[in-house]
């Protein structure tokens, strides 16, 4: 099956199953202090493609996020398909790890005050290959702001990983920072960008793994992304979107996605 048959069959099945009932805006990276209603389901697919001098990269994210309560939501993203073409070396197709997200707003938006909240997060290694994961779980926290100033909907986050090092590698635990903005342009297109950053685990381009060992791409050193992108509903239901993203390497990722709203 071909990346993108695959990606339609993702979607039809979600849409089979679930009739939509709103729309939702959330198409960035960065966490936001915007929790979804009691009892509101968010779905949301992409597909990512990247491209660096080291080779392809290719990747169907899901995400499904459900309002536990007006204050608390989870966050389900499985990474059904990935695939890793290098240049030189071994290739590596099969499903990435599952990230588990656990959001608690602890205090609304008020006057001259962001909207607060805090946010626990765990990877379960669900990948198979050593090329597509580390093998071991991480555990990370965060810290979410957002503030509406005008028609510009800023968010920021601070998080800390506890890395899980795989066998004969010892890796280091991450601080990341992120900032985005979003921006209204009509009720039914928005403009975003945001820049995303994080400390070495350990590794990075030009590093390479233990003998007998393979290094997963989280396995990395010094990161920052910068993305752009665009998000528009053409029928009331559903907001597509395509952003672009580059990295401080000079890896180019483009991203389409889709994303459902479910009561």
């Amino acid at each position: 099956m071909t990346h993108g048959k695959m990606l339609s069959v993702v979607l039809g099945v979600t849409c089979v199953i679930l009739a939509p009932v709103g729309l939702c805006s959330q198409v960035l990276e960065t966490e936001t202090a915007r929790p979804l209603q009691r009892g509101v389901l968010e779905i949301g697919a992409g597909y990512e493609f990247q491209h660096s001098r080291e080779g392809n990269e290719v990747a169907i994210p899901l995400a499904f996020e459900l309002g536990l309560t007006n204050r608390l939501g989870l966050l389900v993203e499985p990474v059904p398909y990935t695939a890793i073409r290098p240049e030189v070396g071994t290739s590596a197709t099969g499903p990435g790890d599952l990230e588990v997200t656990l959001s608690f707003l602890a205090r609304h938006e008020s006057g001259g005050m962001p909207a607060l909240a805090l946010a626990v997060e765990e990877k379960i290694p669900t990948a198979r290959n050593s090329l597509i994961g580390t093998g071991k779980a991480d555990h990370a926290a965060y810290i979410i702001g957002s503030k509406r100033l005008n028609r510009f909907d800023v968010h920021a986050n601070f998080g800390y990983t506890i890395v899980g090092s795989p066998k004969s590698q010892s890796l280091s635990n991450r601080v990341m920072g992120a900032l985005a903005s979003e921006f209204t342009v009509t009720p039914s297109t928005i403009l975003y960008g945001e820049v995303l950053a994080s400390t070495s685990a350990g590794g990075g381009e030009g590093t390479p793994a233990p003998p007998g060992t393979a290094a997963a791409p989280e396995v990395s050193g010094d990161e920052i992304l910068a993305t752009v992108g665009v998000a528009h509903s053409f029928d009331g239901r559903a907001r597509y979107s395509i952003g672009i993203t580059r990295d401080n390497v000079g890896a180019i990722q483009v991203r389409p996605g889709i994303t459902l709203w479910f009561r």
